[in-house]
């Protein structure tokens, strides 16, 4: 059976504009330019050292200044104004807590997902057909396998983001992507797109979050690769030590993590391993929670994809054919269940910790099953974002009662 990652593919990888002065100012910008902040000059200066290597085809940005800037650490940008910010009117200038004196209700209907006119500028959907159009063409002209850079905006990175959720037009549950954060979109053979990294900031020295909600943040890191991982194995409860690769790959994990104050992890030894390489240079000791084990296969413990599909071809066909999401290998756990134990598991670390970064290590199924929770998919929509790579870092934040995706899937070492 082909996966969603083993078809070939196209690749548009996202980045957002630096700083600009009305960013700093924490105003609303949308048609007309600022010019970049101090900060946003550092920062210019630290994505062009991450993407030193890099050997895009073809670069494209929106044309107005803060992007063309931005995109001039790389050679040969194409500017296109589709891939502009969407136009504010009359919003223009102003920040949020103004908007709602002058305009009541009007960012209260858009955060509501409602079909408006931002301070009577653009129309919400046409912004959003407009960017899903850039989009659609710029694929149409790529080649297999190709990459392409596109240098943007929030509100277009958000609209593409959002549309590739299946969540165009909806108040979907992800901040904007911070200034020169990377997010990267994979097209298969077959048209299907697949959010495979969303808002990897981790060049920057802080992460701020603009016109998005603050509250506690929790980290979660899958473990590093495993001698399970590489002879395909579905591990689930069963264990598995790390690679010589697998320790590796943490080690470089434990560099850009931001510093955490608690870590939880999986019991199992390869997450707990991995907590302690990653909780090692903040002197942060991991406590083991069994709400944060992997997903269980039941009888498929440690079997490859096809010895389950030999084992129970119908329970196999069922669930990844049919796409009923039952219990693994019979007597194991469904997706949907392993999502709620982890969302259950998450939401009390977050809420009975004192401090504001919390770390957590878990799997790659569990992780993907508690984020498909958060940003409202479900089990037939979850190859709409990868499993998480091994070593990689997503990033919740809970506030008000509710929790929002910061990141998914970061691991700049594996880029």
């Amino acid at each position: 059976m082909a996966t969603p990652e083993s078809r070939l593919a196209r690749y548009v990888t996202l980045i957002r504009h630096a700083e600009t002065t009305a960013n700093a100012a924490l105003q609303w910008q949308g048609s007309l330019n600022a010019p970049l902040s101090p900060r946003g000059l550092e920062q210019v200066e630290r994505l062009g050292k991450r993407v030193s290597e890099w050997t895009p085809k073809r670069v494209v940005a929106s044309d107005l200044e803060r992007t063309m800037t931005t995109a001039s650490v790389f050679d040969g940008v194409r500017p296109d104004p589709q891939w502009r910010e969407f136009d504010v009117g009359a919003w223009e200038g102003l920040t949020s807590d103004e908007i709602r004196q002058a305009f009541p209700g009007q960012l209260e209907a858009l955060m509501a997902g409602d079909d408006v006119e931002l301070g009577g500028g653009e129309r919400l959907s046409d912004f959003n057909a407009r960017i899903v159009d850039a989009f659609d063409t710029l694929v149409a002209s790529m080649d297999e396998d190709e990459e392409v850079i596109v240098v943007s905006h929030g509100g277009a990175i958000w609209a593409l983001a959002t549309h590739v959720l299946g969540q165009t037009g909806r108040s979907a549950s992800l901040i904007p992507s911070h200034n020169t954060a990377i997010s990267r979109i994979r097209v298969d053979d077959s048209g299907e797109s697949q959010l495979v990294v969303f808002n990897d900031g981790s060049h920057l020295r802080e992460l701020p979050t603009q016109f998005g909600p603050s509250g506690s943040v929790v980290s979660l890191f899958r473990h590093g690769q495993t001698e399970g991982n590489v002879l395909g194995r579905w591990q689930g409860r069963s264990d598995s030590a790390l690679t010589e690769h697998g320790v590796w790959q943490v080690e470089r994990t434990a560099h850009f993590a931001p510093p955490v104050a608690s870590l939880y992890t999986s019991p199992l030894g390869r997450t707990v391993a991995s907590a302690e390489i990653i909780g090692r240079p903040h002197g942060v000791t991991p406590i083991a929670n069994d709400g944060l084990i992997e997903m269980s296969f039941g009888s498929w413990e440690n079997m490859t994809t096809a010895e389950a599909a030999d084992a129970d071809p119908d329970l196999f066909n069922e669930i990844y054919g049919l796409g009923i999401d039952g219990k693994r290998g019979g007597d194991g756990e469904s997706f949907t269940d392993a999502g709620a134990r982890m969302l259950e598991a998450v939401e009390a670390i977050a809420q009975e910790t004192d401090h504001t970064e919390v770390g957590v290590v878990s799997h790659g199924a569990a992780i993907r099953a508690y984020v498909t929770g958060i940003i409202g998919l479900g089990f037939d929509d979850r190859n709409r974002i990868p499993i998480p790579r091994n070593s990689s870092m997503s990033r919740v934040i809970y506030a008000d009662g509710r929790s929002v995706l910061a990141g998914y899937n970061v691991a700049p070492h594996l880029d």
